[in-house]
């Protein structure tokens, strides 16, 4: 019955309506749950799917942001794509593991990429909101920031600790490497973890970028602009050292690299000249990509008495773990096994690369799906962001660096946790931002929903 605290969320959901809008439900309460509450903590309803914190909370937000903006819904590019991603992946987790099992990853995929894609695509439709929601992002983030801290020593999340009694059987997802902790916060794996620091980093350049941290901030960011003031560096230095900490506590490889390739694409940006610039950014990633693949293969590739360093056995065992795991990806090339039904090799139970992944357990349309997306998003937002007039922050190069730095780091851990609703939320937004005509002034007031809506929703 403890579990049954998840539902706590959906009563605050409704509450923020009611009061205060939906947009406030979706900065005060869905965001809050999203980032700070591991997904793992869920409740357990018989022959009813099992929703943790993060998906309760979105329910009413989903209920009435369906009502309110469903005349302006449509099918573009990006909505078929998505939908036939998911109709593919739930068809053929239904083949793999039937009705009862397939219920419960189709109200995942509803819950955690349809509906962080509606909310991005519907919700955040202006620039006030925008810079409401990365704001919210970096303050939720500089929230996490002691939580590492404690993780880092302590070896234990405070989330984990404070609701485990709860959630007994739920793992913190603690790993060590060089002797130390390496901290994963609420995110259920470190690289995880780190994946998302790199995300709201970007954001967080796009808000200096635009000047944002130079004016007076509104609610708790204004109290944090306030104790920032006695502090040597300015607000916006103070935040890029928080985060670029907070990546380095989780000590991981991939989203580090993938975090340098989205900076490359996103600082084309700062030039005048932004087509050349992109040019010579892509042709330096395709060399770079090219060269590394080639200084891989040598550095896991030991010689004559030669025993290889740690951290070319963890690369090697990518390498090998493709290997060994081709045999099953052939015997269900198109369907898969199902989400919890790929067959383990003893020794190899973490199949660290999204993709390869995604393929074992759905097939390898569910892959060229997704790589679809990732393309026609990354293409659409240069494309767009290549529009805009000169001197004027683009954030469609934000968007694009976020979505090549995930690309990247994916091929390095599975997509779990908050990193695939954070990818769908991102590919909404991103999608909003370029379908928008005349934006309002960056500085204008957010407008808000009249908060007696949801009443008549469910009356």
């Amino acid at each position: 019955m403890t579990r049954y605290i998840v539902f706590l969320a959906l009563l605050l959901s409704v509450l923020a309506i009611q009061r205060r809008g939906l947009k406030s439900a979706f900065l005060d309460v869905w965001l809050p749950f999203f980032l700070l509450v591991p997904f793992g903590f869920r409740a357990e309803i018989p022959g009813l799917p099992d929703p943790n914190f993060m998906q309760a909370a979105i329910l009413p937000i989903l209920v009435v942001l369906l009502r309110e903006r469903w005349a302006q819904m449509g099918f573009g590019r990006m909505e078929w794509l998505l939908a036939i991603y998911v109709v593919v992946r739930v068809v053929a987790d239904f083949l793999g593991r039937g009705y009862a099992d397939a219920q419960n990853y189709a109200f995942f995929m509803l819950s955690a990429l349809i509906g962080p894609y509606l909310i991005g695509r519907y919700l955040i439709a202006d620039r006030a909101m925008d810079i409401a929601t990365a704001r919210r992002f970096v303050l939720l983030f500089l929230i996490l920031f002691p939580m590492f801290a404690y993780e880092l020593k302590f070896w234990v999340t405070p989330t984990y600790k404070l609701l485990s009694p709860l959630f007994p059987d739920v793992g913190s997802g603690l790993s060590l490497r060089y002797g130390m902790a390496r901290t994963a916060g609420p995110f259920e794996h470190p690289i995880l973890a780190c994946i998302m620091v790199v995300a709201v980093y970007r954001l967080h350049r796009w808000l200096a970028w635009t000047g944002e941290w130079r004016r007076p901030q509104p609610g708790w960011m204004g109290r944090v602009q306030a104790l920032s003031l006695r502090l040597p560096l300015d607000l916006q230095r103070q935040i890029t050292i928080v985060l670029v900490v907070m990546a380095l506590m989780t000590i991981s490889r991939g989203p580090w690299i993938g975090a340098l390739a989205g900076a490359m694409v996103a600082m084309v940006g700062r030039f005048k000249d932004r087509r050349t610039w992109l040019a010579i950014v892509l042709v330096g990633m395709t060399v770079g990509g090219i060269s590394a693949k080639l200084a891989l293969d040598a550095y896991t590739t030991p010689g004559v008495d030669q025993v290889l360093s740690e951290e070319a056995v963890t690369m090697l065992y990518r390498k090998v773990m493709v290997d060994r795991y081709m045999e099953f990806l052939l015997d269900k090339l198109w369907t898969g096994w199902g989400l919890t039904r790929v067959p383990k090799i003893q020794g190899m139970e973490s199949i660290d690369n999204a993709f390869f992944l995604m393929a074992l357990q759905h097939g390898l349309p569910a892959v060229c799906m997704f790589a679809l997306i990732f393309l026609y998003a990354i293409v659409s937002q240069l494309k767009f962001a290549l529009q805009a007039p000169p001197g004027e922050p683009p954030i469609g190069f934000t968007f694009a660096g976020i979505y090549v730095a995930c690309f990247i780091a994916f091929a390095t851990v599975y997509m779990g946790s908050q990193t695939e609703p954070m990818l769908f939320l991102l590919l909404g937004w991103g999608e909003s931002i370029k379908r928008r005509g005349a934006e309002p002034a960056a500085g204008q007031p957010l407008p808000d929903q009249p908060g007696q809506r949801f009443r008549r929703v469910i009356a």
